[in-house]
């Protein structure tokens, strides 16, 4: 997420929202509640080239909510959303406005909105400005009383209300977000039981929602609520949470978010274009194909500053393209890149150059950890895995290596990672067990008491 503000007052925008071109397609978040200042910042981001741009009422921080009145409280303060949404949508030329909110709101003086006539109310003036895209967290936010942490475990998920406001709006999409493990529960969620659960792998991925009727769909959809609710009895949920998958997905809900599990644990995701999408392989057999392309990743958007006399800083993408004066490697990555044997000095004084060059800091701390952060959990569940994240910290601290860039301090983790662990096969998303799936960022394991 970027402030409207800082989009539109702050003299690095390159610092915020440049991005690799790899990454495309791509969404960028905004926060903010002067409808002229998110109508102007809409602008800026579309110029940049994003594909979409999100407003968020999601966030429950003191500092956005409380302090800054924006983010999740505009599920309260609707007039201020609707405008908002209106001026980003009248600023906006060839991309879609979506919305992050929630299905509720308590506030810190006691006032409960979490109904569904409140979230149909909300929704449909948000419709009215010119939205067609909502990313429901399914659950409420409550103000004042829990922290961010808190409210992304404690408050009760409630997954039928997302697949009632589907039917409520069928010229509206929504992804629904919040407490979805992995693979299994995505699919479960995005294709229905009858399509995701009961079937063979041809008949998940080639039949069709016209083989159902609207009646039929509605009727046993009708039988899933007549036995589950909040609080649920059925699901044996934490805090009464309702988390069942609907018998057959509504066909306006075209996605949902794992963004904790994506972070705790990327390996789940090498099987995405096969279990998910259906498609007959993935790119990558075990984590060194896939660590190996993301170095390559890093070595393009980070290019090494051992070796050059440039004095600008490698911070954000894009980064300084600078002239290096080897193609090798410097005394310190040459592991990987080969020997600088086209510097015209002698061994003595490319060690002394090198060091010079290694001391200024041009690849900031920031820019490493930021790159390494993606991949720190690709080990999760693995026994002995535990080892290559203690290394990516261990490097991302050493000063003295920061120049030779993401990729060769990636490469140096590998490097210290047993062979076997690198070369082990992932394993099928219908094959793992319980304790390989990230389930703490569930609502099984809500240890905070919720009244």
């Amino acid at each position: 997420m970027v402030v409207d503000s800082t989009i539109n007052h702050t003299k690095h925008l390159d610092h915020h929202l440049p991005y690799s071109p790899e990454l495309s397609p791509i969404i960028c978040q905004i926060g903010g509640r002067d409808a002229t200042s998110c109508g102007q910042a809409t602008k800026v981001v579309e110029a940049y080239g994003y594909d979409e741009i999100n407003l968020n009422i999601d966030c429950p921080s003191s500092r956005v909510s409380g302090e800054r009145k924006f983010g999740a409280v505009l599920m309260h303060d609707c007039e201020a959303a609707y405008s908002v949404v209106s001026a980003m949508q009248s600023n906006v030329e060839n991309i879609p406005i979506s919305v992050k909110c929630r299905i509720g709101i308590e506030l810190d003086d006691g006032e409960i909105l979490d109904t569904f006539d409140h979230l149909t109310g909300f929704i449909g003036k948000l419709r009215d400005c010119g939205c067609r895209k909502f990313i429901i967290h399914a659950r409420k936010c409550v103000i004042g009383g829990l922290t961010p942490a808190q409210n992304r475990i404690v408050p009760p998920l409630n997954y039928p209300r997302v697949y009632d406001l589907c039917n409520y709006f069928p010229d509206c999409e929504f992804v629904l977000n919040a407490g979805i493990p992995g693979l299994a529960s995505a699919r479960l969620l995005c294709h229905g039981r009858d399509k995701g659960g009961n079937n063979t792998e041809n008949e998940i991925f080639n039949s069709t929602e016209n083989e159902i009727s609207n009646e039929e769909l509605s009727t046993r959809n009708e039988d899933d609520k007549n036995r589950h609710g909040v609080p649920c009895g059925t699901c044996h949920a934490s805090n009464g949470s309702c988390i069942t998958p609907p018998t057959i997905a509504p066909p306006n809900l075209t996605g949902c978010m794992i963004g904790r599990a994506c972070r705790e644990h990327p390996a789940m995701f090498w099987d995405i274009d096969r279990y998910f999408y259906g498609e007959e392989s993935n790119p990558c057999k075990n984590r060194r194909e896939a660590l190996e392309k993301y170095c390559l990743y890093l070595e393009s958007c980070y290019p090494r500053r051992c070796c050059d006399n440039d004095t600008r800083k490698s911070a954000r993408i894009p980064t300084p393209r600078v002239e290096m004066f080897t193609s090798g490697g410097c005394p310190i990555c040459k592991e990987f890149y080969g020997d600088c044997d086209d510097v015209d000095a002698n061994a003595d004084a490319r060690e002394i150059l090198f060091d010079e060059q290694a001391s200024k800091g041009k690849l900031t701390t920031a820019a490493i950890g930021r790159s390494l952060t993606p991949v720190r959990g690709i080990f999760f569940g693995i026994h002995g895995g535990r080892c290559f994240k203690l290394q990516c910290d261990k490097l991302v601290k050493d000063s003295r290596i920061r120049n030779c860039g993401p990729g060769y301090i990636l490469r140096k983790a590998m490097s210290a990672t047993p062979d076997e662990l690198l070369d082990q096969p992932f394993v099928k998303t219908e094959d793992l067990t319980e304790s390989e799936v990230p389930v703490h960022v569930s609502p099984s394991l809500c240890h905070v008491k919720c009244t």
